[in-house]
Parts: structure tokens; sequence; C-alpha cells
């Protein structure tokens, strides 16, 4: 099966999907949490569900100092292709390996488009394993066309 946390934007997607994690102790994945500096977002930090492992996905072009190398650019957001490969090496691991749930949050117009995490959550559909995953709402339609979903289940965040 596969679970969408959807909401709109700061409604609680990345909450939910931790406290779902924390609640069940069961499966491995991805949250992306957002660092601020007062109101303005500074970037985005990749995190291990399992591990608490944390990598810097992306940086707001304010705040952007060739942090990283390897880099990317979406909107105003450079993106650590660095990390995006550990995220997508690491999922493919939990694919091999038959972990469920796998959970990556913030499925988005990125994907749509055939970047980001395209590729892996073609993978992680083509899998067949339970699968919880987090979109905005007015994205969630497209994303199960796009990707051909079947036995959705979808849980919209009341924060």
């Amino acid at each position: 099966m596969i679970t969408i946390v959807t909401g709109k934007i700061n409604e609680g997607k990345t909450t939910t999907l931790t406290e779902y994690f924390i609640e069940h102790h069961a499966g491995d994945g991805f949250i992306s949490i957002k660092k601020m500096i007062g109101t303005k977002v500074h970037s985005f930090i990749s995190t291990r569900l399992t591990t608490r492992e944390q990598k810097t996905l992306l940086v707001h072009e304010l705040y952007y100092a060739n942090s990283f190398a390897s880099k990317g650019k979406i909107g105003p957001y450079y993106i650590n292709l660095l990390t995006l490969d550990w995220i997508c090496k690491s999922i493919e691991k939990m694919i091999q390996e038959k972990i469920e749930p796998i959970y990556l949050d913030e499925i988005g117009l990125l994907e749509l488009k055939g970047h980001g995490y395209y590729h892996i959550l073609r993978k992680m559909v083509e899998s067949n394993l339970d699968l919880i995953i987090s979109a905005r709402e007015d994205l969630v339609e497209r994303i199960i066309r796009t990707f051909r979903l079947k036995d959705v289940h979808i849980v919209k965040v009341n924060r």
C-alpha cells in the first residue's frame, strides 16, 4: 500500500511522518527538516529516520556560499547532489532488503518534471513494498497519475 500524507505548506506533513515512524517503530526512510533564520527558509536538512544521520539537501540562494561542490538549482534553492545520491542509494538498499514501510518526505513539482526523487520513487513503486510519502494536497492527483499509483491511502493533515 502507498500512503500519501498530504496538506498545505507548513501544515505538518513532515511532523506526521515522523510521529508515525516513532509510533510504529517500523521501516526506514527520509524526512526533510526545514531550517529557518527568522521568518526565512535557510535550508532543508535530510534526516534518515533510523539512524538520525543528517545532511543538507537544499540551501536558499541567499545563504548559499559554495556550501557544497556538487550542486544543481531548484528555484531559489541550491540542491546538494551528493545528499540526493546518498538518499537514493540508501533507499535502493532498503528496497533490496525489503524494508517496509519506506518513507520519503516531500514529493512535488520537481518529481513531476522527472527530477529530484523521480527515479527512486519509480523504483519504490515498482518494488510493491509499503510506502509512506508526503506531498502538497494540490499535487496529489497529478502524482497518482504520473506514477500510476495503485492501492493509495490518503491521510490529510489537520493541524
